[in-house]
């Protein structure tokens, strides 16, 4: 059977910081820096208090929101074909997501990113199996700062066909990258067949900056699927407790549930979550820590509850180098992840608390990804797999490298097959090099980008999209 559903709060939790959200969301609110979206609640019956820009959500308001949610949401690929539907059930890996620097060496060396950079991530993250959607992988720093995102999602659309995962805090910006959307599927409209995802984030505690709130009022217009992910961080900007941080995270998602609903009922959201905790002796956030990773199972059931699809960060660490460390923490928030039943995980390639990316750590995350997923799917117990006529038929003291069982079942997905993990003995590893799992996947990272880009897009959709590029820094003037 498959593996059960990681848990770790019962029904009466749940329903408990459900309860607490609603309590919030009536008696505090929240503030929200937008003189537009204000109006907007206010004719929603939202109780709006314009001086000090606090929204107040009745309850009332917030059940009626949360019964136009879809349950699950398609995403497609940059040619129109179906990639994958969020809430079908399945696990789904996104590379990235919106680090700084790339590091460099082993000693921990680390560099600026670069346009490049992105470009030669996309083209990994287009080849490996276990990456269903490529994420901003960097904000590059060779291009304009404030349209660096633009560049980045450029370097994708041209470099991969799978759907992208961005994200922003300006309305202008998230427009212009839904119009490069539509140029490279030919569209005029994205809703019901887009081949992205917008991330858009409040500012904890229970505050919406004016700019991601206008970017989310173009996403719901737009009917693009929406990812709603707070990062209150314990101890600064929510409670120290597990249960507090979670209550404050679930009541900002709610927060932009019901925003997204009155302005677009029907728009697709994501109850997103990027744990965040909080070292007090280093004075330094953290996201590899076990405390994570069980909010991470949390934010899962929180999102279910609401029958929508859910997002959590992994694979996840607080190490700066490839070492045992990176290893365990982000095993730990995969596993997390995926058997705790979070339909996307997002952060492959990444580490250093997400400040960092490397080509080598993208290929051992496609690998550990592959390993949790196997790992859930658990033992198929039936007449075939129990084998009894082979093992009748073979015997005492008989072999099974030439029965037709072992021979029908090699590449059945029975044993998953590693790409970079270590498999030989000693000898024949010595034989090989004595290479260790980095130096593996920096091969097969110079061996996939030698073949360059396996899916272009034509010169027709290049020019739109650059002159898409132009006209936003004209808009801003930058030009």
């Amino acid at each position: 059977m498959q593996l059960t559903d990681l848990k770790v709060l019962s029904e009466n939790e749940i329903l408990t910081i459900h309860e607490n959200s609603l309590v919030i969301l009536e008696s505090v609110g929240l503030r929200v820096e937008s003189k537009k979206i204000l109006d907007l609640l206010q004719k929603k019956s939202c109780i709006v208090n314009f001086e000090n820009e606090r929204v107040k959500f009745p309850p009332s308001i917030v059940e009626e929101c949360l019964s136009t949610l879809p349950s699950q949401i398609p995403i497609f690929k940059r040619d129109g074909d179906l990639a994958f539907i969020l809430g079908d059930g399945g696990r789904y890996c996104v590379s990235g997501h919106n680090a700084v620097f790339v590091l460099v060496n082993e000693t921990g060396e680390r560099r600026n990113s670069t346009v490049k950079d992105v470009e030669n991530f996309a083209i990994l993250s287009d080849k490996l199996s276990e990456v269903d959607m490529v994420g901003v992988p960097v904000m590059p720093q060779d291009v304009t700062p404030q349209t660096t995102l633009l560049y980045a999602i450029q370097a994708i659309l041209e470099n991969s066909k799978k759907p992208i995962f961005f994200s922003s805090e300006s309305e202008i910006i998230n427009q212009a990258v839904i119009d490069m959307g539509k140029v490279i599927t030919g569209k005029e409209k994205l809703k019901g067949c887009s081949p992205m995802i917008s991330q858009l984030s409040t500012t904890s505690p229970l505050y919406w900056e004016r700019g991601a709130v206008e970017a989310l009022y173009i996403v719901a217009q737009e009917g693009i699927p929406l990812d709603l992910l707070p990062q209150p961080i314990a101890g600064v900007t929510a409670p120290y407790t597990l249960a507090g941080l979670l209550t404050v995270h679930n009541t900002e998602v709610l927060s932009g549930i019901i925003i997204s609903q009155l302005i677009h009922p029907g728009t697709p959201v994501i109850y997103g979550a990027a744990w965040t905790t909080y070292e007090m002796k280093q004075a330094n956030v953290l996201i590899g820590r076990p405390e994570s990773s069980l909010l991470r199972i949390a934010g899962a059931q929180m999102a279910h509850y609401y029958n929508i699809p859910s997002h959590t960060t992994a694979p996840d660490n607080d190490a700066n180098s490839h070492d045992e460390q990176a290893a365990w923490e982000k095993m730990l928030s995969t596993l997390a992840g995926i058997i705790g039943a979070n339909d996307m995980i997002v952060n492959l390639g990444m580490f250093g608390t997400g400040m960092t990316i490397s080509l080598e750590q993208l290929v051992m995350d496609n690998e550990m990804c592959r390993i949790a997923k196997r790992f859930r799917q658990g033992i198929e117990v039936n007449k075939d797999t129990l084998a009894l006529d082979s093992i009748l038929q073979v015997g005492p003291r008989g072999e099974y490298l030439t029965s037709e069982h072992t021979l029908h079942h090699l590449r059945s997905g029975e044993h998953v097959p590693l790409d970079v993990s270590n498999g030989t003995n000693f000898e024949v590893w010595k034989q090989k090099g004595s290479k260790n799992t980095t130096e593996k996947s920096s091969d097969l990272v110079s061996s996939i980008l030698l073949g360059g880009c396996q899916n272009p897009i034509s010169q027709d959709k290049q020019k739109p999209i650059q002159s898409i590029i132009n006209q936003y820094e004209k808009k801003l003037g930058l030009r």
